[in-house]
C-alpha cells in the first residue's frame, strides 16, 4: 500500500507541508467520511490532549463548515460523555452548547444528557462547572426558542422540565463543599434572576445583552413557560443570594462573587435596588469572623467599588443618603463621592443653592421632620424617579433605626455604650482593627446618627430584639408632658428615685418653743426602716464601694476586695446578686476578688467566721456561686487566659454540681481540651478525692462525642501506668468489657446518649456504636497489659455475633501493640476457649500481615492445629514458617475455602518470591502449581483445583514462560498421567504464544505414553491439537489409525485439513504414511458414526413401542379394576348416608319434642311473673300516694320556715345596712326628708287656706291627707326598693369576692401539696436508685469473684486434660502415620487399577452410543418413507369410500321419499271426508304461504306438525314408531363408519406429521358424512299437501338438497 493509504484521513485533509504529488495522487473525501474518521481514530488513541484536538477538529467540520451534519455524528460525539478523561468530558459540553446554539431543535436530545452529568455525585468538579456555564448560556436560549415556536408538543414539555431539575440542582450547589462550584452556581443565579424579572427605562443593560430574553416578553398565558413560576425564581433566587452573603461562614471568593453579582443584578433590574443596599449595609455591619486581614481589606475594597457603582445609577437616588453614609465609613473622600455622583444632581445643587434658596430650606425641614438629614456637603432634595415605586410600609429594620435613633441623641446614652465597651476592649489595639479603621469624616451629623442606627439595628434583629410601637399616653399629651423614651440601660444607674421612700425636710419640723435641753436620741429623731428599703440602701453603699474602687492598685486594692466580700458573705440578700453581676462582667480582671469571696464563703461554711442572726453555715451558698462563675465561662469561646484552670484547682472545694459543670466543659465541642486538662490536674492535685473525680474522667470514656472519648482515654491510659490508679481503672474497664455478653447496653450508658433515637434503639439491642464505647478502654489499655487478652477472649466467646464482628474490626490497632512476641498472646494460643477460633485467627492476621511470623508463634499455632482444633484457617498466617511437607500436606483443604481466602493464601505463598516480601515460601511457583495438579480428588473437588490453578496463572509477573516449562516437564514425567495436564498445557499456550514448539514435543511424548487411556487427557489432547493446527498436523499422523478415528469422530473438522496437508506431501513422503491411516484419513467417520447411531435408534424407537404397547394392556385392566373398586365404594357409601340420615331425623324429632316441652314450661312462668308482676304495681302506687301526701305536708311546713326566717333576715339586713350605710347617704337622706317635711308643711298650709276660703267640709279633708298619705307611701317604698337593690348588689360582689378568695386558697392549697408529694416522690427515687445501684455493685462484685474462681477451677481441669490427652495424642499419631503409609499405597495401587477399568469402559459407552445413534437416523429415514407411501394410499382410499357412500346416500334418500310419499297420500284419502272443514281452511292458507326453502335443522319440527294436523291420533303412533326404527338403523350404520375410521386411525397414529395432517382431513370428512347422514331422514319425512302444486314440489326438494350440500 502507498503511503497516503497508511496515513489517517483527519491528517491527509489537515496536514499543512503535505507534498504537492501526494495532494495530486489523494482522492478527494467527502466531510463526512472526514468525521468518520476522526471519531474512529479518538477512540484509539490513547493521550487526552490527541484525543480533544481531534474532538475539534470535528467541531470545526460538524458544527462550522457543515452543520447539516450535525443530526447524524451528534451520538457518537455524546459517547465521549463517559470517557475517563475529565478535560474530554469538559470538552463535550462545551460541543453541546455550541451546537445548540447553532440548532435549538437539539435541546430536546441533549437537555437529559446535560441533567445526568448533574446529578452524577461522583462527577469531576472541572465538568461540573463547566455544565453550570453551559446552562447558563443555553437557558436563556431555551426560552428563546420556545417562545418562537408556536406548536406545543410533548418534547418541549420535557425539555424544559429537565432545564428546571437543572435549575434546583445549580441552586442546591450553592451549599457546596468547593469554592469554585459556588461561585459558578452564584454566576447561574445572576442570568437566572436577569431572565426572570422585566426590564424597566432604568434598566442598566451590557451591549453583549441588548437583544437577551427578559420577563417582559413572555406573555403571561404561555401554556408552557408559566409567567408566575417564573418571576417566583427571580424573587426566590436574590433572597437566596442576600442570605448568602449575609451567612458567617462565607469564603472571601464566593462572598466578593456575589457582592458583583448583586450590583449587577441591581443595575439592571432596579425593583431589587433597596433590598441590595440593604444587604450590603448589613454586610458592612457583620463582616463574616472567618475572614483574615487581607481579605477583608479587598472585601471592603470591592464593597466600596461596588457602591460607587451604585451610585451612578440613576434609580438609586431615593437611595444617595445611605449609600454616601456607607463611602464615608469605608474610607471614600467627598471628592470621590461627588464624582461618582451623576451630573444631573450636581447641576441641581447648583441651581438650587442659588436660586431657590427657600425651597431648599422647606425641603431641609421636611428632610428633619422625616429624619433623613444629610451633612451639608452631600446633602441635596432628590426627587424620586418615576421608575422606582414608593414604597408606604415600613420594615422591622425601619422602625428599629426609629427607635434606637432618639436615644443615641442623648449624650448620656452615647457615653455609657462607650464605658460599657470599654469593659471589654483589649489592652493593645488588634492589627485586624487597624487594617479596617478609617476615620468617619461626618462624624456626629444627623446622617452619620441615622447610619449609626441603622447599623445597630442590622445587628440587633438578628440577636432577636424585635422593634416595639410607642404607646400613646393621652392624659400626659393633654398635660403637655412628654412621653419618656425607652433608653439603653444605663451603667450604674437606677429605675426609680430613691429619694421617693425618705420622708420630706418639712416633716422633721422641730418644735417652737424649748425650754430645756433634752439628750439626744437616735430613736426619737428617727424611725425604723422597712426592710425593702434597708435593702436598697445596702445595694446602694456597696455599688458605691465597688465604683469607688476601679483604679486602686495594692494594698489598697486587697483592703478593698476584703471589705466587699466580708458584707456580702455576712450580710447575704441582694449584695450577692450585685457583686455577682460585677465579677462575672470582667471575670478575668475580677479573678482575685472572686478566691477572695469563695474562700470567704468556705471559711463561713467550716465555722471559721462569725455567723450574724440566723444565718445557718451551708454549702449552698459557695455551690451556687461557684457554679455560677463555671457556668459564666462555659458561654465564654476565648479560654486561652487560664480562669477556668485556675478555678478548678485554687478552690478550697469542688462540690458535685461544680465537677457536673466542669464534665459539661469535657463534653462541649470547643472547651473539651481545656476542661480535659483541668480535670486531668485535679485528678492529679487532689488526692483526698481521686476516685470521685477519676469516675468522672472514667464516664467520659463512654462519651458518644469521638473527639472527647479518645482525650480521656489517653489521660486514663497515663493515670493506669500509676499503681494507686491501677486497679481501679482496670475494674471499671473490665465491667465496661462485661456489659457486652448481655442483650442491650446498661441504662448507665444510655442515659449519657444525646438522640432520643438512639436512647430508644440502645434500650432494645446493641448498636455498633455502643459496643464501640465499652470496647474503647479496654482495648486502649491492652497494649499496656497484655493479661487483659484472656478476658477478651472469655467475653468473646458469651457475646452475640454482632458484637464479635465490632470486636474483630476494632482489633487491629491494639495487636500491633502488643506484638507477637507477647507472652500471653502465646499462652492465649496454647490455651483458647472454645469458640475464640475466629478472634485468634484475626489476631495472627494483624501480626503477620507486614511482618513475616516468628518461630514461636509458629509453633504455637502448628500445635494448636495438630492437637486441639484442626482448622486450616489458623495455619493461613503461618504459612511462610510452616515447612514443605506441612504446607502440601494442607493444601487440599486450603484450596476448598473460600475464593477470597484462596486468594490470600496464594498472596502468601508467591508473593514472598517477589522483591521486599515478606519471608521465604516453603514453595517454590513451579512446586505450588505441580502439587495443585498432584491434589489427591478424593480430599479436594475438582472445581476447586480448577479456580486454584487460575490464580496461580493469573500472576503473570511470577509464572513466566520458563516456569510454566518446568511445570509442565515435572507434570510430563510423572507415571500416572495428571487429569489437569492438558489444561495447563493449553492454558500456558495462550498466554505465551512462544511455547508451541515446547507444546509439541509434550504431544508427541503424550502418545508414546498412550493418551487414550486417559478419557480427560485424551479430550484435552484433541482440543490442544484443534488449537494448534497445522503445527499439530506432524503430531496426529503418528497415532494409530483407532485412536485417529476417534479424534475425527469428536472433532470432523481436522480431517480434511490433514488430508490436504497429506496430499500436499511428496510422493516419497506420502509412501511413508502407512495405508490404513490414509484410509481412516480419506473415509467419512461421520457417515460411519451417524449410520450406527440410526440403527441404534431404530432398535430402541421398537423396544419403546413394546412395553408402551404391555403398558397399555396394562393400563386398561388396572382401569377397570379401579372402576369395579369405585362401583363397590359408591353402594357402600349410598349405604352409610342413607343411615346417617335415618340418625338424622330421629335426633331432629326429639330435639323438637324437647323444645316444645320446654316452650310451654316457659309459657307458665311467665303467667306466675305477670301475675305477681301486678300485685306489685298495685302496692306501689298506694305507696307512692302516701309518700306524696307527706311531701306536700313538708313542702308546706318548709314554706312557713322559710318566710319567718327572710322576714327576720330582711330586718337583720335592714339594720346592717343603716350600720354601714356612709355618712354621705344618711345626710342625703336628711336633706331629702328635711325637704319633704318642709314641702308637706306648705301643702297643709295651702290646703287649710283653701279650705277656709271655700268653707269645704271634714270629709274633703280627710279624703286630701288620705291622697298625701297614700303618695308618702309611695314614695317611701321606692327609696326603700332603691337601697334593697343596692344593698343586693353589693352583697353580690362581696360574695363573688370571697369565693374567689376561697378558690385561690384551695388552688394554692393543691399546688403545695403537690410540691411536697413530687419531693417525697424525688426523694423516694434518689433512694431507691442508690439502694438498687449498691445492690448492683455487690452482685457484680461477686459475680466477678464467682466467675474468676470459676474460670481457675476450669484453667486446672484444661490444663489435666491437655496434659492426658497430648500423651495419648502422640502414640496415636505414631500408629496413624504408619497406618496412614500403608493405606495410601493400597489407595494409589486402587485408583490405578480404576482408572484403567473406567477408561475401557467408557470408550465401550462411547462406541455404542455412537452405534445407536447411527440407528436410530436410519430407523427415522426408513420411518418416513413408509409414512409418505401409507399417506399416500390412505388418501386413495378414502376418496373410493367418499364416492360409494354418496351413492349409497342418494338411493337410499330417493326410496325413503316414495315410501313416505305414498303413506302420506293413503292417510290423506283416508280422513278426508271427516276433516273437510278443517282441510279448506287450510288449503287457503296454503295458496296464501308456499313454501320456497327448507332448514336442515327445523325439518323435524314442520314435519311433525303437519301430520299431526292431518292424521289422527292412532295413526300419527304408527308413523313414529317406523321413524324410531329407521333411525336406529341409521344410527347403528353410523357407528360401524366411525369405529372403521378409529381403526384406520390408530394403524397411522405413530406416523409422520405429513400423515397426521391428511389423516385429519379424512376423520373431518367422515364425520361431515355422518351428520349429513344422520340429517337426512328427517329431510325425507316431511309431508307435502295436495293442494301444493308440482312445480312447488321440486323447488322443496332441490331445497333440501342444497340444504344437505351446505
Amino acid at each position: 500500500m502507498s503511503t497516503n493509504h497508511r496515513r489517517s484521513i483527519a491528517s491527509q485533509f489537515f496536514a499543512e507541508e503535505d507534498s504537492d504529488a501526494s495532494q495530486a495522487n489523494a482522492k478527494q473525501i467527502s466531510t463526512a467520511d472526514k468525521v468518520v474518521e476522526l471519531i474512529n481514530e479518538t477512540q484509539l488513541l490513547p493521550k487526552d490532549s490527541q484525543k480533544i484536538q481531534n474532538l475539534k477538529q470535528v467541531q470545526e467540520l460538524i458544527v462550522n463548515k457543515d452543520p447539516t451534519l450535525l443530526d447524524n455524528f451528534l451520538d457518537e460525539v455524546l459517547q465521549f460523555q463517559n470517557d475517563k478523561s475529565a478535560d474530554v468530558r469538559r470538552f463535550v459540553v462545551g460541543f453541546i452548547e455550541e451546537a445548540c446554539k447553532k440548532d435549538n431543535e437539539l435541546l430536546v436530545t441533549v437537555v437529559m444528557h446535560l441533567n445526568m452529568i448533574l446529578s452524577d455525585p461522583a462527577q469531576n468538579v472541572a465538568v461540573l462547572k463547566r455544565v453550570i456555564l453551559c446552562n447558563a448560556q443555553l437557558y436563556r436560549v431555551a426560552i428563546k426558542w420556545v417562545l418562537k415556536s408556536k406548536i406545543v408538543r410533548e418534547e418541549k414539555e420535557a425539555m424544559w422540565q429537565n432545564f428546571k431539575d437543572m435549575k434546583s440542582k445549580i441552586k442546591a450547589m450553592i451549599d457546596s463543599e468547593n469554592d469554585g462550584v459556588r461561585t459558578h452556581a452564584i454566576k447561574f443565579m445572576e442570568m437566572l434572576i436577569v431572565t426572570s424579572s422585566p426590564k424597566t427605562a432604568d434598566s442598566e443593560v451590557p451591549k453583549k445583552k441588548i437583544d437577551d430574553i427578559s420577563l417582559d416578553k413572555i406573555p403571561e398565558d404561555h401554556p408552557i413557560l408559566k409567567y408566575r413560576h417564573i418571576k417566583a425564581d427571580a424573587i426566590n433566587g436574590m433572597d437566596l443570594l442576600l442570605k448568602l452573603m449575609a451567612t458567617p461562614s462565607i469564603t472571601s471568593v464566593n462572598l466578593i462573587a456575589c457582592m458583583g453579582v448583586v450590583t449587577s443584578i441591581c443595575k439592571q433590574r432596579p425593583m431589587f435596588m433597596k433590598d441590595v443596599i440593604e444587604g450590603l449595609e448589613a454586610l458592612h455591619a457583620n463582616l463574616p469572623p472567618t475572614l483574615a486581614k487581607s481579605q477583608v481589606s479587598s472585601v471592603r475594597k470591592n464593597l466600596k467599588l461596588h457602591l460607587m457603582s451604585i451610585l451612578r445609577h440613576p434609580s438609586s437616588e431615593t437611595f444617595h443618603a445611605r449609600v454616601i453614609t456607607l463611602l464615608q465609613d469605608l474610607g471614600a473622600s467627598d471628592h470621590e463621592i461627588f464624582k461618582a455622583v451623576p451630573r444631573s444632581e450636581n447641576l441641581k445643587r447648583s441651581r438650587g443653592d442659588e436660586n431657590n434658596h427657600q425651597t431648599n430650606k422647606k425641603a431641609k425641614i421636611l428632610d428633619d421632620d422625616e429624619g433623613m438629614d444629610e451633612e451639608a456637603t452631600t446633602s441635596v432634595p432628590v426627587k424620586p424617579p418615576s421608575s422606582v415605586k414608593a414604597i408606604s410600609k415600613q420594615t422591622p429594620l425601619d422602625l428599629l433605626t426609629e427607635e434606637i435613633k432618639p436615644l443615641l441623641d442623648s449624650s448620656e446614652n452615647v457615653a455609657n455604650i462607650v464605658l460599657i465597651s470599654m469593659v471589654t476592649l483589649p489592652e493593645s489595639m488588634p492589627a485586624h482593627f487597624q487594617a479596617m479603621y478609617t476615620p468617619i469624616a461626618a462624624a456626629g451629623t444627623d446622617s452619620q446618627v441615622q447610619h449609626l442606627a441603622r447599623m445597630m439595628a442590622t445587628q440587633f434583629i438578628p440577636a432577636g430584639i424585635k422593634p416595639k410601637k410607642e404607646i400613646v399616653n393621652t392624659e400626659a399629651d393633654d398635660l403637655g408632658i412628654m412621653p419618656t423614651p425607652r433608653g439603653i440601660p444605663v451603667l450604674g444607674g437606677s429605675s426609680g428615685s430613691a429619694g421617693d421612700n425618705f420622708r420630706q425636710p418639712s416633716q422633721f419640723a422641730a418644735p417652737k418653743g424649748v425650754k430645756r435641753i433634752k439628750q439626744f436620741k437616735l430613736a426619737d429623731v428617727t424611725k425604723p426602716i422597712s426592710t425593702s428599703l434597708e435593702d436598697k440602701m445596702m445595694t446602694m453603699a456597696l455599688q458605691r464601694i465597688i465604683d469607688s474602687g476601679k483604679n486602686l492598685k495594692g494594698p489598697a486594692l486587697q483592703a478593698r476586695n476584703k471589705m466587699i466580700v466580708l458584707l456580702t458573705t455576712q450580710f447575704g440578700g441582694p449584695l450577692i446578686n450585685v457583686l455577682q453581676e460585677y465579677v462575672l462582667s470582667d471575670l478575668r480582671a475580677n479573678i482575685d476578688l472572686a478566691f477572695s469571696w469563695l474562700y470567704q464563703e468556705y471559711a463561713k461554711y467550716r465555722g471559721y467566721m462569725l455567723i450574724l442572726g440566723d444565718d445557718s453555715s451551708s454549702l449552698e451558698r459557695y455551690d451556687t456561686l461557684l457554679c455560677r462563675i463555671l457556668a459564666s465561662l462555659l458561654v465564654r469561646d476565648d479560654q486561652r487566659d487560664g480562669v477556668f484552670a485556675r478555678l478548678g484547682l485554687e478552690s478550697p472545694i469542688i462540690t458535685p454540681n461544680a465537677l457536673k459543670i466542669i464534665k459539661r466543659f469535657c463534653e462541649h465541642e470547643n472547651h473539651f481540651f481545656v476542661g480535659m486538662k483541668t480535670l486531668r490536674d485535679i485528678i492529679l492535685n487532689r488526692p483526698a478525692s481521686m476516685e470521685r473525680y477519676l469516675d468522672n474522667m472514667l464516664e467520659l470514656t463512654w462519651n458518644e462525642k469521638i473527639e472527647v472519648r479518645s482525650q480521656a482515654t489517653q489521660y486514663v491510659k497515663r493515670f493506669y501506668e500509676k499503681a494507686d490508679m491501677r486497679q481501679h481503672i482496670e475494674h471499671f474497664a473490665t465491667t465496661s468489657l462485661q456489659h457486652l455478653t448481655g442483650t442491650k447496653p446498661p441504662p448507665s450508658m444510655v442515659i449519657t446518649l444525646s438522640a432520643p433515637e438512639k436512647r430508644v434503639e440502645a434500650n432494645k439491642t446493641w448498636t455498633e456504636d455502643t459496643a464501640k464505647i465499652c470496647l474503647n478502654l479496654y482495648l486502649a489499655l491492652l497494649p499496656i497489659n497484655h493479661k487483659l487478652i484472656h478476658e477478651l477472649a472469655t467475653v468473646y466467646v458469651a457475646a452475640s455475633a454482632v458484637i464479635k464482628r465490632i470486636v474483630l474490626r476494632s482489633l487491629e490497632t491494639p495487636v500491633r501493640g502488643m506484638g507477637m512476641s507477647s507472652p500471653e498472646l502465646l499462652t492465649l494460643l496454647e490455651t483458647s476457649p472454645k469458640g475464640a477460633e475466629t478472634l485468634i485467627t484475626r489476631m495472627l492476621h494483624i501480626l503477620t500481615d507486614k511482618v513475616p511470623p516468628s518461630q514461636d508463634l509458629v509453633k504455637r499455632v502448628r500445635d494448636l492445629y495438630q492437637k486441639r482444633v484442626p482448622d486450616v484457617r489458623f495455619l493461613i498466617p503461618v504459612l511462610i514458617g510452616l515447612e514443605k511437607s506441612e504446607v502440601m500436606a494442607a493444601l487440599p483443604k486450603l484450596i476448598k475455602l473460600n475464593p477470597n481466602v484462596v486468594k490470600e493464601v496464594f498472596h502468601r505463598l508467591l508473593m514472598s518470591h517477589q522483591e521486599g516480601g515478606l519471608g521465604q515460601s516453603p514453595l517454590t511457583p513451579a512446586e505450588l502449581l505441580v502439587a495443585l495438579h498432584n491434589v489427591d480428588m478424593t480430599k479436594c473437588d475438582m472445581k476447586s483445583v480448577i479456580k486454584a490453578t487460575s490464580l496461580c496463572f493469573s500472576q503473570k509477573n511470577i509464572y513466566t514462560q520458563e516456569v510454566l516449562a518446568v511445570v509442565m516437564q515435572q507434570l510430563m514425567e510423572q507415571t500416572p498421567i495428571p487429569t489437569l495436564l492438558m489444561r495447563t498445557v493449553i492454558q500456558s499456550l495462550s498466554m505465551y504464544p512462544r511455547l508451541i514448539g515446547f507444546v509439541m514435543n509434550i504431544l508427541q511424548r503424550l502418545i508414546v505414553k498412550q493418551v487414550w487411556r486417559y478419557p480427560k487427557v485424551w479430550e484435552g489432547f484433541i482440543k490442544c491439537c484443534e488449537r494448534t493446527k497445522p503445527q499439530s498436523f506432524q503430531v496426529l499422523l503418528q497415532l494409530p489409525p483407532s485412536q485417529l478415528t476417534v479424534m475425527f469422530e469428536t472433532s470432523p473438522d481436522l480431517r480434511l485439513p490433514l488430508l490436504e496437508h497429506v496430499k500436499s506431501f511428496t510422493p516419497h513422503q506420502q509412501a511413508h504414511i502407512p495405508k490404513t491411516i490414509m484410509t481412516v484419513l480419506e473415509t467419512d467417520a461421520v457417515a460411519a458414526k451417524i449410520k450406527r447411531e440410526q440403527e441404534a435408534i431404530e432398535q430402541k424407537r421398537r423396544e419403546k413401542e413394546e412395553e408402551e404397547r404391555k403398558k397399555k394392556v396394562a393400563e386398561e385392566k388396572a382401569r377397570q379394576q379401579r372402576l369395579l373398586q369405585e362401583k363397590i365404594e359408591r353402594e357402600r357409601r349410598m349405604k352409610e348416608e342413607e343411615a346417617k340420615a335415618k340418625k338424622r331425623k330421629e335426633q331432629e324429632e326429639k330435639q323438637l319434642n324437647e323444645i316444645k316441652a320446654k316452650l310451654q314450661l316457659d309459657k307458665e312462668k311467665k303467667e306466675k311473673d305477670e301475675m305477681i308482676r301486678k300485685t306489685k304495681e298495685a302496692e306501689l302506687k298506694a305507696e307512692e300516694e302516701r309518700l306524696k301526701k307527706e311531701k306536700e305536708e313538708k313542702r308546706k311546713k318548709l314554706e312557713l320556715d322559710k318566710k319567718a326566717k327572710d322576714q327576720k333576715e330582711r330586718e337583720t339586713k335592714e339594720k346592717e345596712q343603716k350600720e354601714t350605710e356612709p355618712k354621705e347617704k344618711q345626710h342625703i337622706k336628711k336633706e331629702i326628708e328635711t325637704n319633704l317635711e318642709i314641702k308637706e308643711k306648705e301643702q297643709k298650709s295651702l290646703k287649710l287656706k283653701e279650705v277656709k276660703k271655700e268653707d269645704n267640709t271634714d270629709e274633703i279633708e280627710q279624703e286630701r291627707e288620705a291622697k298625701e298619705r297614700k303618695e308618702k307611701d309611695a314614695k317611701a317604698r321606692e327609696i326603700k326598693e332603691k337601697e334593697q337593690k343596692e344593698k343586693e348588689a353589693k352583697l353580690k360582689e362581696q360574695k363573688e369576692k370571697a369565693a374567689k378568695l376561697k378558690e385561690k386558697e384551695a388552688k394554692l392549697k393543691e399546688q403545695k401539696e403537690k410540691e411536697a408529694k413530687l419531693k417525697e416522690q424525688k426523694e423516694k427515687e434518689a433512694k431507691i436508685k442508690e439502694t438498687k445501684e449498691k445492690e448492683h455493685k455487690e452482685m457484680e462484685a461477686k459475680e466477678l469473684k464467682e466467675k474468676e474462681a470459676k474460670v481457675k477451677e476450669m484453667k486446672e481441669k484444661e490444663q489435666k486434660e491437655k496434659a492426658a490427652k497430648l500423651k495419648e495424642q502422640k502414640e496415636k499419631d505414631a500408629t496413624l502415620k504408619e497406618e496412614e503409609k500403608a493405606a495410601k499405597l493400597k489407595e494409589q495401587k486402587e485408583k490405578d487399577a480404576k482408572l484403567k477399568e473406567e477408561e475401557k469402559a467408557a470408550k465401550l459407552k462411547e462406541q455404542k452410543e455412537k452405534d445407536a445413534k447411527l440407528k436410530e437416523e436410519k430407523e427415522k429415514a426408513a420411518k418416513l418413507k413408509e409414512e409418505k407411501e401409507k399417506a399416500a394410499k390412505l388418501k386413495e382410499e378414502k376418496e373410493k369410500a367418499a364416492k360409494l357412500k354418496e351413492e349409497k346416500e342418494n338411493k337410499l334418500k330417493e326410496q325413503k321419499e316414495k315410501e313416505a310419499n305414498e303413506k302420506l297420500l293413503k292417510m290423506k284419502e283416508a280422513n278426508a271426508k271427516a276433516q273437510q272443514e278443517e282441510e279448506n281452511k287450510k288449503k287457503n292458507d296454503l295458496d296464501i304461504t308456499e313454501p320456497v326453502e327448507v332448514n336442515v335443522q327445523n325439518s323435524k319440527e314442520i314435519s311433525t306438525v303437519e301430520t299431526n294436523e292431518i292424521m289422527p291420533e292412532e295413526k300419527s303412533k304408527e308413523l313414529e314408531r317406523k321413524r324410531k326404527l329407521e333411525d336406529d338403523n341409521q344410527e347403528t350404520v353410523n357407528q360401524e363408519k366411525k369405529t372403521k375410521i378409529e381403526e384406520k386411525i390408530s394403524d397411522t397414529h405413530e406416523e409422520g406429521n405429513s400423515s397426521q395432517e391428511n389423516s385429519n382431513e379424512t376423520l373431518n370428512e367422515d364425520c361431515k358424512v355422518v351428520v349429513d347422514s344422520t340429517n337426512s331422514p328427517v329431510a325425507k319425512k316431511q309431508p307435502k299437501k295436495k293442494t301444493a302444486p308440482a312445480a312447488s314440489r321440486r323447488q322443496t326438494r332441490s331445497s333440501q338438497r342444497t340444504a344437505k350440500t351446505d
